[in-house]
């Protein structure tokens, strides 16, 4: 960056946290977020977010991966909303920042933030982490060396938050019991109210006396109490509870990994595959009713505008009556053209009607979990279907009109044989055989043994076996075939952070401080690192890999016994099959204690969707309607992707008889001007969209409830059917942008007279082409520029006048003020009509 700039100051430091405004911080970021990728990850703001006015205690919950991972989390958005429910907390999002606006923080010396108030999370009461993979460990190092807190226990004072954790890695809280004050173990939901009422009742600078309350609590370990002295059994929640669902829920300014609304209509798999650690750990099986989801979808929808619907569960095919669930939410989801998806099936129960069901609104993708090919491997396992079912329920999917189908597949699990991964070279064959038309995407994972299953105790094969397997299965990537697989290197890790002692904190923390972080991605992980890491601290990692009797998790008592587990490795070792005693006896596992282990909250009640549940047919003549609106600061660093987006759930949201696109992806019929750079904020953008009748309601009013405190909606016309669309009749733009006067080294001179060429993108242009007018007064330049292909754009007008690098002008504030129709010399509105 060059000398003009001047550092940014740290807002958070120079004044009390209480007279410091979200405003403000915006402000000072603005000096960070123009230069990132992706900057609206930090920003906040979105639709539903909770902020509340001068809250007693403040709770984080910290995800350590990025947004778009984070966000797509339903735990977190849980917890969330059951800390909120109390008005005297402000729960908050956290996330770690990828390494472009991290390693700013840390060279500005701003401590990480809460997402909704900006507020440093070192000053909070409370951090809960939700560790959701191994390979995130180095990230919660991160997240807390960014918010300038100690990540070890033992370093920390009662100024610093209580720092707890949650989810599936905590079924070994080993690894990482040097960094965390207390660990959930169980359904997290179930302890929210109760932590919240210490918080509440016990004062922030009484942290040892918080944390000793918590430490009384089911499910709660807290290393420096309990060390490894106490059995701490899991908590687990006794039904799927209805005030657990987040309402209203978040929705995200920007495009995340999984964007939709998810429901759990099951927690619990009953079927015992015997890798499955979120089998055994989320026993026993809770059903929730087909009421409870029926209302929590419509109102979800309502809510958020979102296009899909996900049903969760590790087996949604055992689902009681799973056709008519979704025969209902079909009929309340079509006016809106929102679709319903599962996730990956075990691949012998898809059926016809299931698949006619899925597609009648729009076809998702569909995911079967074979694991092996192989069906003795697979009765070792514990898988119980054959190939011929998958294949048949594949080429029934390939019929239905599915282009492509995703398989699951393992390699390195205990028992097998070279002879094993040759033969998913066979099954893929006789897939493509059999149906010569889809395509088939392979998705191939290394076993790992995880606590808390029959396999805790197998080995990780060796490094030379699995990498020679992946080279037996890249025979069959070809043609109409994809193989995508993790790296063997990155399973090793996995294995060793999944079986590890709290010696190997220190391996963790070694990797960290030679740069590791985000490990699960490719560009972040480094198996060298980690080599000398373990070398370095003197561990040899293949000791966590090797079988053993003990673990360093054995005082976690999760429910089932391990004499069962032990019987289901004996079993596995002669390739017997234990039945699903959902769907027969019980198996003594040890959750239930002998009985049924289903929990299902049975109601008589009907619901009724005050969704209409007629599909509105395509008008003959539909009504276009023009829109002129503001972006906001909210949505400044929104890009043109989330702007549409945003519209279209927003209208989404309406009840207005919107249009619909027809085809694969039906999406309200919405066409838009110029798009708006990240970073500028603007005083009229426009969008048109179609309505199947006339309204005679007030439309502006009905959509400024529904859209985000970013964006107003200033204008709403309807408009003759015969009328341009924005995009082919804008043609000038007007801009205001902040430049201090010492920054301007050129002349504002740019008659056509004497051309001005500049480098733009890959051709030189004449700058006198584009600047229909400029002017600078008072620290604000002010031009028109011309809008079309062969055009600068402003921020290359911004580095022609600076003589700064293009990149470094997005520092400049930037508002679109007006947008013109500029046709023989006059200027026209786009909402006149000419």
């Amino acid at each position: 960056m060059t000398g003009h700039w001047k550092e940014a100051t740290n807002c958070f430091n120079s004044e009390p946290f209480e007279k410091k405004t979200i405003r403000r911080c915006f402000k000072m970021l603005d000096e960070i977020l123009p230069l990132i990728k992706k900057p609206v990850r930090y920003t906040g703001g979105e639709y539903n977010v909770t902020i509340k006015n001068k809250p007693e205690v403040y709770v984080g919950i910290v995800f350590p991966e990025i947004y778009e991972i984070g966000m797509s989390n339903l735990g977190i958005k849980i917890i969330y909303h059951l800390f909120n429910q109390n008005p005297l907390i402000q729960c908050e999002r956290v996330f770690a920042p990828w390494p472009d606006f991290g390693d700013r923080l840390l060279a500005r010396k701003i401590p990480l933030f809460g997402l909704e108030t900006k507020k440093p999370i070192k000053e909070f009461d409370l951090l809960g982490f939700s560790l959701q993979s191994e390979l995130n460990y180095t990230n919660v190092l991160y997240v807390l060396d960014l918010a300038e807190i100690p990540y070890r226990s033992k370093e920390r004072t009662g100024q610093h938050p209580i720092i707890i954790a949650g989810g599936p890695c905590t079924l070994n809280p080993a690894p990482l019991s040097p960094v965390f004050d207390a660990f959930i173990i169980g359904d997290g939901e179930e302890i929210v109210p109760e932590i919240s009422k210490i918080l509440v009742n016990i004062p922030n600078y009484k942290k040892e006396e918080r944390l000793k309350e918590m430490a009384k609590l089911p499910g709660v370990w807290v290393p420096e109490i309990h060390h490894y002295e106490k059995i701490i059994k899991k908590i687990t929640a006794p039904s799927l509870n209805d005030d657990a669902i987040p309402a209203p829920i978040i929705l995200p300014i920007c495009d995340i990994t999984h964007d939709r609304f998810a429901i759990e209509v099951m927690r619990g798999c009953m079927w015992g595959c015997r890798f499955c650690q979120a089998g055994y750990a989320n026993r026993p099986l809770r059903i929730r009713p087909e009421l409870s989801i029926l209302k929590a979808v419509e109102r979800g929808i309502r809510d958020t505008g979102w296009e899909e619907v996900a049903l969760l569960s590790f087996s949604i095919l055992d689902y009681p009556n799973l056709l008519n669930l979704i025969r209902k939410l079909n009929e309340i989801l079509k006016k809106k053209r929102v679709n319903v998806s599962l996730p990956a099936m075990r691949g012998e129960m898809f059926t016809k009607e299931l698949a006619i069901l899925l597609k009648e609104i729009k076809k998702s993708g569909l995911t079967f979990a074979p694991e092996t090919a192989s069906e003795g491997l697979r009765c070792r396992i514990n898988k119980q279907f054959s190939n011929e079912q998958l294949i048949s329920s594949i080429r029934l999917a390939y019929e239905e009109g599915w282009h492509q189908i995703k398989l699951y597949f393992m390699i390195g699990l205990p028992f097998e044989k070279e002879d094993d991964v040759e033969e998913i070279c066979k099954l893929v064959k006789e897939i493509k055989h059999s149906c010569p038309k889809g395509n088939i995407k392979l998705a191939v994972s290394p076993f790992v043994p995880k606590p808390h299953t029959p396999f805790e105790s197998a080995e990780f094969a060796p490094l030379e076996e699995l990498n020679h397997r992946i080279e037996i299965l890249k025979k069959i990537r070809k043609g109409r075939v994809v193989l995508n697989y993790q790296d063997p290197e990155v399973s090793f890790i996995e294995a060793c952070l999944s079986r590890g002692d709290e010696n190997l904190f220190m391996v963790i923390e070694e990797v960290y401080r030679e740069g590791g972080k985000f490990e699960q991605w490719r560009e972040g992980f480094d198996f060298s690192r980690w080599q000398k890491a373990f070398e370095k601290i003197g561990i040899e990692p293949r000791e966590y890999l090797k079988r053993r009797e003990k673990h360093p998790w054995d005082f976690i008592d999760i429910g089932v016994s391990k004499k069962f587990l032990s019987e289901e490795f004996r079993r596995a070792t002669q390739g017997i099959v234990t039945e699903n005693c959902y769907y027969g006896e019980c198996t003594n596992c040890g959750i239930c204690e002998g009985e049924k282990g289903v929990k299902f909250r049975e109601t008589s009640e009907k619901y009724l969707s005050s969704a209409r549940t007629d599909e509105r047919k395509q008008a003959v003549n539909p009504v276009m309607y023009r829109v002129k609106y503001s972006i906001g600061e909210i949505y400044r660093y929104a890009s043109h992707l989330d702007i549409t987006r945003t519209i279209y759930r927003a209208l989404r949201r309406t009840d207005l008889p919107i249009q619909f696109t027809l085809g694969f992806s039906p999406l309200p019929r919405v066409s838009f001007g110029p798009p708006k750079s990240v970073g500028q904020i603007s005083k009229g953008d426009y969008f048109d969209f179609y309505l199947i009748s006339e309204y005679f309601g007030n439309i502006s009013m009905e959509l400024n409830t529904k859209f985000p405190p970013g964006i107003r909606i200033l204008d709403v016309r309807a408009m003759p059917s015969n009328t341009p669309s924005l995009s082919s009749s804008i043609n000038l733009i007007y801009y205001e942008v902040t430049i201090p006067e010492s920054m301007i080294r050129r002349p504002l001179d740019f008659s056509h007279q004497k051309p001005v060429y500049i480098w733009a993108g890959s051709e030189t242009r004449n700058i006198c082409d584009s600047v229909e007018s400029i002017s600078y007064k008072d620290g604000t330049l002010t031009c028109g520029l011309y809008y079309g292909a062969k055009n600068i754009n402003i921020y290359q007008l911004c580095s022609y006048l600076t003589e700064i690098p293009v990149e470094e002008t997005r520092l400049f504030k930037v508002t679109r003020t007006l947008l013109f129709i500029k046709r023989n010399g006059l200027l026209y509105s786009p909402m006149e009509v000419k």
